[in-house]
């Protein structure tokens, strides 16, 4: 069902710019406690992704970094890193830090990967705005992509852990993470209803080089639509948002997918889909801000 409303998401961590909007770099920053180090090396990502980020790996890098964004106009903050060997964002050494982000103002959100118990709470202590956890629906794409002996009913107690720490949880679903196959989605977003999230993001496998999915295709445009449509029917209220990572070959096809279904946001949209919501009479924001808090 199409809303009347949805939400553009352009944030600073990529440049966007077009004839309807032209964003801010300064006004979202991406940052990292590791640095561009990550222990797993998963076979989709291999610490591409930390590369763009700011490395604030160590308490003086983060609080130094914090000040300048916040000095710059900054009004908010993905705090990620690489994982450990267990597969959780070791956040713990720097909640002082993400508690100044707060306290200068900020919004903050938090990529954790698996969540104990401990750090549900101390980051809820901390009042981070949102929990991102990528949420994975088969034991095998685990163990094949991510190479760690976690299985799913893990993912599942990390979301109830943040559910019972009173934390905001948005769960990323990579579409076609099993080396472009359709392999445990529709589970996953079951699991995403059962765990009662507010907000839940979709992205699809964009195969990065230097990975060992460099030479995968993503998975073929029908298969993703077919689990956008799932989302769609099985989250009921929850918020779904379609994020920035998405193949370019068929990104459109995506984004009015998205419209058509009534997600509530759209990072960085094409001006095509643009025009799209303007011809079906969908009014729109533009947000500098991570799509996760765009309601």
């Amino acid at each position: 069902m199409i809303r009347r409303k949805i939400n553009f998401s352009v944030s600073g961590v990529k440049h966007y710019e077009n004839e309807y909007y032209k964003n801010s770099s300064s006004s979202f920053a991406a940052l990292s406690v590791t640095g561009g180090s990550c222990c797993l090396g998963c076979a989709h990502c291999n610490g591409t992704i930390l590369q763009s980020m700011h490395d604030v790996s160590g308490m003086e890098k983060f609080i130094s970094r914090i000040d300048k964004l916040s000095d710059s106009g900054c009004t908010g903050v993905l705090v990620s890193g690489g994982s450990d060997l267990n597969g959780a964002v070791p956040l713990l050494p720097y909640i002082d830090g993400i508690a100044r982000a707060k306290q200068r103002g900020l919004k903050v959100v938090v990529h954790t990967g698996l969540v104990d118990r401990e750090t549900a709470y101390t980051l809820k202590s901390a009042n981070v705005d949102q929990v991102l956890l990528d949420l994975i629906g088969s034991d095998k794409t685990i163990q094949d992509v991510y190479g760690i002996q976690k299985k799913t009913e893990d993912f599942l107690k990390s979301m109830g852990y943040c559910k019972d720490a009173g934390l905001c949880l948005a769960p990323h679903l990579v579409i076609g993470l099993d080396f472009g196959r359709i392999e445990g989605e529709y589970h996953a977003i079951d699991m995403a209803r059962n765990a009662g999230v507010e907000n839940f993001v979709l992205v699809v496998l964009s195969p990065k080089r230097g990975t060992k999915m460099q030479n995968v295709l993503p998975p073929p445009l029908d298969n993703v639509l077919k689990v956008f449509s799932y989302a769609a029917n099985t989250l009921g209220d929850t918020n779904i948002s379609l994020g920035c990572a998405r193949p370019f070959e068929y990104s459109i096809d995506l984004e009015k997918a998205a419209i058509d279904l009534g997600f509530s946001a759209i990072a960085y949209p094409h001006g095509e889909t643009i025009e799209y919501a303007k011809q079906l009479g969908v009014s729109f924001s533009f947000l500098e801000e991570c799509c996760c808090l765009c309601k």
